[in-house]
């Protein structure tokens, strides 16, 4: 049992070190990605369905819609506003 116990609290310290080892690098979460998660993941869980409403608009209309929406939609901050819309125009936007 002692030594079940051991394997198992050692398990999770050397995951991390055998992932990195077989040279995977962790992904960086982009920062329109990690507040579009924040402030609206929680009601528009895929950001290609949500972004229906806006695709057919101009690239000048579609972000002024945007921000105009996401003022309403729990992303008060600009700075978040233009991280979600930058992060949506760049992977939910079709070219």
């Amino acid at each position: 049992m002692c030594i079940v116990l051991a394997a198992l609290l050692a398990l999770p310290l050397t995951a991390p070190v055998s992932t990195l080892a077989m040279g995977q690098q962790p992904r960086a979460t982009d920062p329109g990605e990690t507040a579009y998660q924040e402030a609206c993941a929680s009601c528009h869980r895929t950001p290609t369905r949500f972004m229906r409403r806006f695709v057919d608009l101009a690239q000048a209309d579609r972000q002024a819609a945007l921000d105009d929406f996401l003022k309403t939609h729990y992303a008060e901050d600009a700075g978040k506003r233009a991280a979600i819309i930058a992060w949506l125009e760049a992977n939910h936007v079709r070219r």
